[in-house]
């Protein structure tokens, strides 16, 4: 079974708004995340998919997919939590409680405010998580990447051949997901205190195969990235 777990979670304070998280802010005609649930509704490979968004509008999510007339899979909306790490993880569990985790399931985690996923960076994503045991979209960075400990001296200058920046989807074959998210807190390190997901697995000695990404699979975080994204809308519709 193939799992897309999508993360909304976010309240979205960096857009400035004060009536409405980002992800339901209008792109072109559509909000955001209608935009991104077409690319899962449509692929042919996503059976079931798991809305991860803020619990006082889930309701409202549920709302917009009956009017965007996404259909054809079976679905439901979640409560998420502080962090990717922590939405994944409810995602992962809500799975576990509901459907059952079969040996070979796979869970592919893509932000909501990614409104720009191809079906190549998912299927590719599907592929080298059944061969690898998990997989993280990335994209080589044009710029050198710099290091500071405190925010004001820098400390380090990496290999610019060796930083890549990530994106999503990040994806996980569920039953080892489960395995470390447990050693992580049977450990004692609180999954709200991890952001990075990918790191929790490579720290196990999971193998991750990086998939490339798009520099259009861009993030909509800001006013200035709502621009940006509408601009590109308008050039692929016209």
């Amino acid at each position: 079974m193939i799992y897309a777990s999508i993360l909304a979670a976010g309240l979205g304070v960096r857009m400035h708004r004060q009536d409405m998280p980002k992800q339901f802010l209008l792109l072109g005609e559509k909000p955001i995340i209608i935009h991104t649930l077409e690319q899962f509704f449509i692929n042919a490979a996503i059976e079931r998919i798991v809305i991860v968004a803020p619990s006082e509008w889930a309701p409202y999510t549920e709302d917009l997919l009956g009017q965007y007339n996404l259909t054809g899979k079976e679905f439901a909306v979640i409560p998420g939590g502080i962090n990717k790490t922590v939405s994944i993880s409810m995602s992962a569990r809500y799975i576990e409680q509901t459907w059952g985790i079969g040996d070979d399931d796979v869970l592919v985690a893509h932000d909501g405010i990614r409104p720009f996923i191809t079906q190549r960076i998912i299927d590719e994503n599907i592929a080298a998580t059944q061969k690898y045991g998990a997989a993280v979209t990335v994209m080589s960075t044009n710029d050198a990447i710099l290091f500071s400990k405190d925010g004001h001296r820098l400390h380090e200058v990496p290999p610019h051949q060796y930083m890549f920046a990530e994106q999503t989807p990040q994806s996980y074959v569920l039953p080892t997901l489960m395995k470390i998210l447990e050693k992580t807190e049977s450990s004692g390190v609180s999954l709200a205190a991890e952001f990075d997901l990918p790191r929790l697995w490579i720290r196990y000695e999971e193998m991750m195969s990086m998939i490339r990404g798009e520099y259009f699979n861009m993030k909509i975080i800001n006013p200035y990235d709502l621009e940006v994204a509408n601009a590109l809308l308008r050039e692929r519709q016209s």
